[in-house]
């Protein structure tokens, strides 16, 4: 999937909003994404589905330093 910016103007696809799209989400060569055409969404809907996406999906932190050097003393023994 991509995220694309765009400059026609044409609706948000999100229900009753209405407003003018500006961002395109592109199926990344899937013919059947929204019927090869995308999903367009405004800035707010990006935002707003954004937030519902993080609060889904929560990345993994990273290892901080000190676990990283136990970690590579252990493999080097």
């Amino acid at each position: 999937m991509k995220l694309e910016k765009i400059n026609v103007k044409t609706r948000c696809d999100m229900h009753l909003c209405g407003k003018v799209a500006a961002y395109r989400i592109a199926g990344g060569g899937h013919p059947r994404f929204f019927g090869g055409a995308g999903l367009y969404l405004c800035k707010d809907c990006l935002k707003k589905l954004y937030e519902a996406i993080g609060k889904e999906v929560v990345p993994k932190s990273p290892d901080n330093l000190i676990k990283k050097a136990v970690k590579r003393r252990e493999s080097n023994d």
